[in-house]
């Protein structure tokens, strides 16, 4: 017969079985957790520059979230592709090429264009992230700007190593009297804030950026002239350390947002149409 004493000691062993199968179905558990965080570990981590202050392409929202056409497109990719993570560092374009030349950047994602001088350093995707349509843009009262050849004389303000100060370096060849360059890494901001305020006679700026600053800024702003140049964008990635295979991934990857219309929704959130395909095509 058991006692009271011997009783309680059934009680309590009782209770210690039952508490270390509670421990070990939590071990299992513990267990799955870990490996499941072991695999997102894997992923590869790529630090992407971009500036941040380019709206509508990268730039920081009300709620103090990086957001952007070129961030999203990114935000989409790791979204298919667990495999990758983008770790993102706002910078201007020239810091950001530093960064890379340094090995402390991996990814440029600032409306890129090709060109040799890049293209024997680096590594491009090869999938368009949109077709970037460039115009002249003038303060509203300016009704004697309609082309390059009306500026002659002027200050012109351009981002620099955009294909816009190509343009004009190239204008400036064979003109009477050369346009004056005004350089700037503030991006589209800048420049149009500077035509705005009677700084600078005129920019060359896409065109989406230049129909936002109107509409959201107030800015007295317009388009003049025929388009400059339609210039594909792309992302930049560095060489060396496999980055080969990350492009591929990334290409790979662009395709199914392409087809899948993710693309097509992002430019035309972003950009306010698609201009995921080339214009006239």
């Amino acid at each position: 017969m058991f006692t009271l004493k011997s009783k309680k000691i059934l009680k309590l062993v009782t209770l210690g079985v039952a508490i270390l199968g509670t421990l070990a179905i939590a071990g299992c558990g513990g267990d799955d957790s870990s490996s499941k965080s072991a695999a997102a570990s894997d992923a590869k981590t790529i630090v992407v520059a971009t500036r941040g202050t380019s709206k509508p392409f990268s730039y920081t929202d009300d709620n103090g979230e990086l957001t952007g056409y070129d961030v999203e497109i990114l935000k989409a990719i790791e979204k298919i592709d667990p495999s990758l993570h983008f770790e993102f560092k706002p910078m201007s374009t020239d810091a950001a090429f530093v960064a890379m030349d340094g090995g402390q950047v991996d990814l440029i994602a600032n409306q890129m264009r090709r060109n040799p001088a890049r293209e024997a350093k680096y590594l491009f995707t090869n999938e368009v992230n949109d077709y970037s349509v460039r115009n002249l843009v003038v303060k509203d009262d300016n009704n004697s700007v309609h082309s390059l050849a009306d500026l002659q004389g002027k200050k012109v303000v351009a981002t620099t190593n955009s294909e816009f100060v190509d343009m004009v370096k190239k204008f400036n060849e064979t003109a009477a009297t050369p346009i004056e360059l005004i350089y700037t890494d503030k991006g589209a901001a800048e420049t149009l804030n500077l035509v705005a305020t009677g700084r600078a006679d005129a920019a060359g700026e896409y065109k989406y950026i230049v129909e936002s600053a109107v509409k959201e800024r107030k800015l007295p702003l317009k388009i003049v002239g025929d388009t400059l140049a339609v210039v594909p964008t792309y992302f930049v990635v560095r060489k060396g350390d496999g980055m080969d295979d990350v492009v591929k991934r990334i290409d790979a990857d662009m395709k199914k947002l392409r087809e899948n219309g993710t693309l097509k929704d992002l430019s035309e959130k972003f950009l306010g149409g698609d201009y995921t395909v080339e214009p006239g095509k």
